[in-house]
């Protein structure tokens, strides 16, 4: 990889890390260079409009490989209640390796700079969506019909959300762990026919 393209690659991650860990706010260009180590010259070279640019980039990084990983285990899951434990499972180990220090890049970002900045919710809306959308196709191949598909993705990638924050509050994964258990039932129940 040049090297310019890899102070870009480092920029956008380190600025998603941070984000993570400290979120948008709380984290200035210096400690993303200084995190990074690509010189000066170069954020603002990959990034003219500054902060927000790359906040743009670091969501959209963080989001695609939120993404792949869950298109990765729907490819391996038998069906959408395993594949929905199975994502549980990969983030409560991902919160516990960062000793619940981590949260969700894209929640910490979007809460912290959404509705002020409208670029910053494009990309969180592109993220989340293409979340909510592989839920809902694997919902889908197991025969909900698209609107209860969408639906029930939604709730499910709100919940864990919801779940991320409640487990770093805790310190514990098990906030991740019960929620994945109940979206699961849900899900079960909704495939079987219930209400």
């Amino acid at each position: 990889m040049p090297a310019a393209a890899k102070h870009r690659d480092q920029l956008i991650q380190s600025a998603a890390r941070l984000f993570r860990q400290r979120g948008y706010a709380a984290t200035g260009l210096n400690d993303i260079l200084r995190d990074s180590g690509a010189p000066k010259g170069s954020l603002y070279h990959y990034f003219p409009g500054g902060k927000e640019e790359l906040g743009v980039a670091a969501v959209r990084w963080a989001g695609e490989r939120g993404r792949s990983s869950l298109t990765q285990l729907s490819d391996n899951c038998a069906d959408s209640p395993e594949l929905l434990s199975a994502y549980a499972t990969q983030l409560a180990g991902w919160m516990a390796d960062s000793a619940y220090r981590d949260g969700c890049p894209i929640a910490t970002s979007m809460l912290e700079t959404v509705p002020a900045s409208a670029a910053m919710a494009g990309a969180g809306r592109e993220v989340l969506g293409s979340w909510c959308g592989v839920l809902a196709e694997a919902l889908q191949r197991d025969g909900l019909d698209a609107d209860a598909a969408r639906r029930l993705a939604q709730l499910a990638v709100a919940s864990l959300e919801g779940a991320l924050l409640l487990a770093r509050v805790a310190g514990s994964d098990k906030p991740i762990l019960e929620t994945a258990q109940e979206l699961v039932a849900l899900i079960r129940l909704r495939l079987a026919g219930g209400r």
